[in-house]
């Protein structure tokens, strides 16, 4: 049985492709697997690490493009499509999942060309323009947030929650002991960082020492913004441990009393299976702004609260997070509700749907 995972480009397309992929490869030894995507996206520097087979193609993004860029991209496009018959041809697969973003579109095109039957992965609550383009060709949608299904034709949709890692469905409840202490505080805004939330916890550190309260904080940054942030903590003594990547986010999601970040669907649906509060800040400028669609998911079910960028300061941020440090009882009834609604068997679901899906 051969599952071929088309797509990626960010961490929140790939990682739920390679938690399908660790899954349906523990089904036997006959079992293999094979992603497509390119060479600039993430999955071109993770997959290697993950011992899981890439090979690479030609996409490039078309939404917010100049005239000119768009004729590039749909050259791109034809290319890949081209590349892409012939790794279908070649790997055979039984079936096709495509997990979203540009990367996934030459592939899946490719596939339904080749008559592999597709399963699609919508992991947004506003689904992305690549999945409703693909879904005309995809015998089944698997959607993971209630809502999304009414982007699709009903007849294709299957309601199973986001896939995680298998270390992304370790969350238990906390005990009353956990959320004393210091409040230890994780900021991350994707594997790029995000410059507007790193900015805004560097202008609140200094009023968070004024205040007198105790916080620790881990920083994910990005490249950009590592020496500057770095010296925001060392100038007002607040200790923090400041990275250009987190690669071990579950032990860091355990950690954390209250994590600051942007609202990507893998994000969301890790937050809530570790059982983890939030303060979510949407990336404004995502497409048909689906990360405040998601945040407004988890906000809506007591599991977080929302602050728009439009809205961020430093001392507002400060004030946030002093009310939450003085409120270890609703951080503690956000995780609790968080972890209420998560679904951690969506990677099970979403496999045993490809191998229905497949054609023997």
């Amino acid at each position: 049985m051969r599952l071929l995972i088309a797509g990626g480009g960010t961490g929140g397309h790939l990682y739920p492709g390679v938690a399908v992929a660790r899954a349906w490869l523990r089904c036997g030894s006959e079992y293999h697997v094979l992603f497509v995507g390119t060479t600039r996206g993430i999955e071109a520097r993770v997959l290697p690490k993950e011992n899981l087979p890439l090979e690479t193609i030609s996409a490039t993004g078309l939404l917010g493009r100049s005239f000119a860029q768009k004729f590039l991209a749909a050259m791109h496009l034809a290319r890949g499509i081209i590349q892409s018959i012939g790794i279908v041809s070649r790997f055979n697969p039984n079936i096709v999942l495509g997990v979203g973003g540009y990367a996934s579109v030459p592939a899946v095109i490719a596939a339904w060309l080749k008559r592999r039957p597709i399963v699609l992965l919508e992991q947004n609550a506003m689904p992305g323009a690549a999945n409703r383009l693909l879904s005309r060709m995809a015998k089944r949608v698997a959607v993971c947030l209630p809502g999304t299904a009414k982007y699709f034709s009903q007849e294709k949709v299957v309601e199973t929650g986001l896939p995680l890692r298998k270390e992304m469905k370790e969350g238990r409840a906390r005990s009353g002991p956990f959320w004393e202490g210091p409040l230890r505080v994780l900021v991350f805004g994707g594997s790029q960082g995000a410059h507007a939330i790193n900015e805004s916890v560097a202008e609140a550190l200094p009023q968070l020492r004024a205040a007198g309260e105790d916080f620790e904080f881990v920083h994910q940054t990005g490249e950009m913004d590592l020496e500057r942030i770095r010296e925001a903590y060392e100038l007002t003594g607040i200790k923090g441990d400041v990275k250009v990547f987190l690669y071990d986010m579950a032990g860091r999601y355990r950690w954390a009393h209250l994590a600051i970040a942007r609202a990507g669907a893998m994000t969301v649906g890790e937050l809530m299976a570790m059982g983890l509060p939030a303060l979510l800040i949407p990336l404004p400028i995502s497409a048909h702004r689906h990360q405040e669609a998601n945040a407004r998911y988890m906000a809506d079910r007591g599991a977080a609260r929302i602050l728009l960028q439009e809205d961020l300061t430093g001392e507002g941020l400060a004030k946030i997070l002093m009310e939450m440090n003085g409120n270890r009882a609703l951080l503690a009834e956000m995780s609790r509700k968080g972890l209420a609604v998560a679904r951690k068997n969506a990677t099970d679901e979403v496999t045993a749907l490809c191998r229905k899906t497949a054609r023997f």
